[in-house]
């Protein structure tokens, strides 16, 4: 094996059984919340079993690098042109480690990460907090004029 690989391995010690073990974890504390086939997902970690949920790979957005309240929050969104059109998440999946561990150990020089992340927890963004456990958070979107989720017609 090439030291290249062998820094990578060393610097994200996980076996093959804990990375089924996490997607588990999160696939059953998602269940319960994603009962309609429309429903979008944005999520720092897509490593779940969410075909299991009936969504497709199309419905679930990865979150890649610090948090900008424009990929979820249509306010936020629209306070710009864009050249596609606004895509609402109707949950957010954060890893608690990625997320808050790893923003709590960096330097607070990015304001703006500090105050969507502060938004996102205090409810100041249309989410609330649904389901927590040891390694993730789930907020459902609160925004009925913003979500794909189908209502049912009184």
């Amino acid at each position: 094996m090439s030291s290249t690989y062998k820094q990578v391995f060393t610097k994200y010690p996980i076996s093959l059984d804990s990375a089924h073990a996490l997607a588990q974890e999160l696939t059953d504390l998602a269940r319960p919340f994603i009962t309609d086939p429309n429903t979008t997902i944005f999520s720092d970690n897509v490593n779940f079993y969410y075909l299991s949920l009936g969504l497709k790979p199309t419905q679930i957005y990865q979150i890649f690098g610090l948090p900008n309240a424009e990929g979820f929050v249509y306010e936020q969104w629209s306070k710009k042109p864009h050249s596609l059109p606004f895509i609402p998440k109707d949950f957010i999946i954060l890893s608690q480690n990625w997320w808050l561990s790893s923003y709590e150990k960096r330097s607070h020089t990015d304001e703006q990460t500090k105050e969507v992340l502060e938004k996102l927890f205090s409810g100041q963004y249309p989410y609330k907090q649904v389901a927590k456990s040891e390694h993730f958070i789930i907020f459902a979107n609160t925004d009925e004029q913003h979500s794909n989720i189908t209502k049912p017609k009184e």
